[in-house]
């Protein structure tokens, strides 16, 4: 990420690893936060930028598939057993699968990812994972599985949707990785489907089998895992990423995740698609704040919600000293809300903000998206509307109305229309 050479120092309220800081400062120069707290010197020529608003870390997602959030919400009639069997249904082939198959025979796979990452970063995403073309790449977001950007030094993340298939080659690859120092991180799909669903719950013992119940492996879902599976998952130093909105959706209900939490298993929160899950993070906290309240005992704080986007999940990629803190050190990957009612804590205004209530998003210390106010400071940038409001993205020299208007153009072909970025009120 193209990174300042001028100090910029942000004032707010700062959502720190252990704390909330009222009235602090973080210090931001080529691309690293240098400085952090209530307590901040600032060099002489320190741009200062006084935000009224909660400075936290960007939220980082290691669940997605990119190119397919460019289709709208898909509103299946039933719920399923497990995710072979919505794979297997016609409807699936004529709204999802043969439209997105066009999008690629035309050409417009890239166009699709860089729509998508223009859609995480309009709901405070700085990393992503699930790029399924990696030469699609559009150094926009952090692709934590292609290309992170945040220099040597860093072990090698996998993200695989089908792991019981891997070829021996893949498996190979894998196993390097995770052996490697610094460790990789291996990212998998499993245990996809309804809490004690036969077919999902024999994939646990079959990865067991394969040798991946190890350090660095995350189960991706993990709704069918027993709190005795999570108890070895702790054991092992496995991690879960819950994906909540979409296992409701399409199974009816989510990971027994107070199990996990009892056993210790580190979780980190994503929202999978857009079509079944949330549009992105800032709407899968939201989606899970709600969930949790809903529980007779709820198992989460609005901070362990918060900490499964950011520090948690950046623990389950080995990249704890890179991304997901404002602690001096880490790159300045960071988004600025607006400050909720006096009524509630930082926390809690995170786990509530909508994309409406996106302020301001920096990566790598490059102000990337957010308020017109704030980025004409920086350049301006192409306009765009989010659920009534006005932003502005910076968006690289390349008009985003035109990525728009093409993928426009051939969803239509299909009988489809294209996705808005953002879904207003949740």
């Amino acid at each position: 990420m193209r990174a300042q050479q001028t100090p910029i120092a942000l004032t707010g309220t700062l959502v720190m690893p252990d704390t909330v800081i009222e009235n602090g400062t973080v210090l931001i120069q080529d691309g690293r936060i240098i400085a952090s707290g209530a307590h901040v010197t600032l060099p002489s020529n320190a741009r200062v930028m006084n935000l009224d608003g909660i400075l936290a870390p960007g939220l980082i997602d290691l669940h997605n598939h990119l190119s397919w959030n460019i289709f709208p919400r898909w509103k299946p009639i039933e719920e399923f057993g497990n995710r072979y069997d919505w794979q297997q249904k016609p409807v699936y082939k004529i709204q999802m699968t043969a439209p997105h198959e066009l999008i690629v025979r035309e050409g417009l796979e890239c166009e699709a990812e860089r729509y998508a990452e223009v859609k995480a970063i309009t709901e405070g995403e700085t990393s992503v994972t699930g790029s399924m073309h990696g030469t699609c790449v559009q150094h926009l977001t952090r692709n934590l599985d292609v290309d992170p950007e945040l220099g040597p030094g860093l072990g090698k993340v996998i993200y695989d949707v089908f792991p019981l298939q891997m070829t021996p080659e893949a498996l190979a690859e894998a196993d390097t990785a995770l052996d490697a120092h610094p460790r990789g991180a291996l990212l998998i799909h499993l245990g996809e489907g309804a809490p004690y669903d036969a077919s999902a719950m024999r994939e646990f013992a079959m990865l067991k089998g394969r040798g991946l119940l190890r350090p660095g492996v995350s189960l991706i879902h993990g709704v069918a895992i027993t709190p005795e599976g999570f108890a070895e998952m702790a054991g092992k130093g496995v991690g879960l990423i819950w994906s909540p909105r979409s296992n409701v959706e399409l199974y009816g209900d989510t990971a027994n995740v107070a199990a996990a939490k009892t056993a210790s298993v580190h979780i980190a929160l994503a929202p999978d698609w857009s079509p079944t899950g949330s549009v992105g993070l800032l709407g899968e906290l939201n989606y899970a704040s709600m969930w949790n309240q809903a529980q007779v005992s709820p198992p989460f704080t609005d901070k362990d919600l918060v900490m499964m986007a950011t520090a948690n999940a950046a623990e389950l990629v080995n990249m704890s000293g890179q991304i997901g803190s404002l602690a001096p050190g880490h790159a300045a990957d960071l988004i600025v809300l607006r400050k909720g009612s006096n009524l509630h804590d930082a926390y809690w205004t995170v786990t509530h903000s909508s994309p409406q209530d996106l302020e301001l998003v920096l990566i790598g210390g490059r102000p990337l998206y957010g308020n017109p106010d704030l980025m004409e400071m920086f350049g301006g940038g192409e306009t765009l509307q989010i659920c009534g409001a006005t932003k502005k993205l910076a968006s690289g020299g390349k008009a985003f109305a035109d990525t728009e208007q093409k993928l426009d153009r051939a969803m239509h072909q299909t009988g489809r229309f294209l996705a808005p970025l953002a879904e207003c009120g949740y």
